[in-house]
């Protein structure tokens, strides 16, 4: 019989730790949240940061309210708390990388906010008290490197819109690490569910007088954002439910190829030397990564 009350957190049972899992996670969150860059960068000519939020984030809690609820899938929260810090930290990371995206380039801002891995890695010793190996620092280091010769290799030029993007990278390391710890509570699809719901109630009331002027290419681009947000949402979330934080937090750097991909056949980037040698910066050590892929008691 369970005691005090806690038939909720014990009725979810922690997934085991899997960090080739993990890795395949991130690729596909990777590649979805890439996409939703490019669209996000399109769409913020057509509307505003408050739409582009509530529209993504409707379209996900949507998607995940059906799915959860098809498969017979509990949305309950056993862990407010976090939870609700999770939510807080998240919509603050992406109300400011959405507005630096649609003031800086592309690249600038994916790089900018992209040091959330690295924040997790330096950071999640300390926070959610897991073992940091001073290889796996270097290495995502140095994939970090790798990223600003790719998109921003002199960052003496950023501006107080670049910031904006830097901040936003600080607040989703926080929002990972959260997720992280939720494991032990919660699934990851209330994780995902919740954090959509909450970004809808804090962007609609802003949102709502804009939305009857809409065009239907704009309106089709906010729904993209959101399945690519969406699957980026599971993606992310899942892989750090299956793998320590630090290790699977340097394969989101994936999505920074990605961008600079759609940036060079949409937006008109080229790529120098320096991208070609941040390129293999950071495949090298996303190789080296997986060949030191931690044991699941690690």
């Amino acid at each position: 019989m369970t005691e005090g009350g806690n038939e909720g957190a014990s009725s979810y049972i922690a997934p085991a730790d899997s960090p080739r899992v993990a890795v395949l996670w991130m690729i596909f969150g990777s590649v979805c949240f890439g996409t939703m860059n490019a669209l996000v960068k399109w769409t913020s000519f057509h509307a505003d940061v408050w739409m582009i939020i509530m529209v993504r984030s409707a379209v996900i809690a949507f998607a995940v309210a059906i799915f959860a609820g098809s498969q017979g899938l509990s949305l309950r929260v056993n862990d407010k708390r976090k939870m609700l810090l999770r939510c807080v930290v998240g919509l603050t990371a992406m109300i400011l990388y959405f507005t630096a995206l649609g003031r800086i380039p592309i690249g600038q801002a994916v790089t900018l906010q992209y040091t959330a891995p690295l924040f997790v890695a330096l950071l999640s010793g300390r926070v959610i008290r897991e073992r940091v190996e001073p290889v796996v620092a270097l290495l995502v280091g140095t994939a970090f490197v790798g990223i600003a010769l790719i998109v921003s290799p002199d960052l003496s030029s950023i501006d107080s819109d670049a910031m904006l993007a830097l901040g936003s990278g600080f607040f989703a390391a926080m929002a990972y690490m959260y997720v992280r710890e939720l494991r032990n509570t919660d699934s990851a699809s209330s994780v995902v569910f919740w954090f959509a719901a909450f970004s809808v109630a804090g962007s609609i009331f802003q949102a709502l007088p804009d939305i009857v002027g809409l065009e239907w290419e704009t309106l089709a681009a906010l729904i993209g954002i959101g399945i690519g947000a969406g699957g980026g949402q599971v993606g992310i979330t899942m892989a750090y439910h299956r793998a320590n934080a630090a290790w699977v937090s340097a394969f989101s750097y994936l999505t920074v190829i990605v961008a600079t991909f759609y940036g060079l056949t949409l937006f008109n980037e080229t790529l120098d030397v320096s991208d070609w040698i941040g390129g293999i910066l950071i495949v090298g050590s996303g190789i080296a990564l997986v060949f030191m892929a931690p044991s699941s008691d690690s």
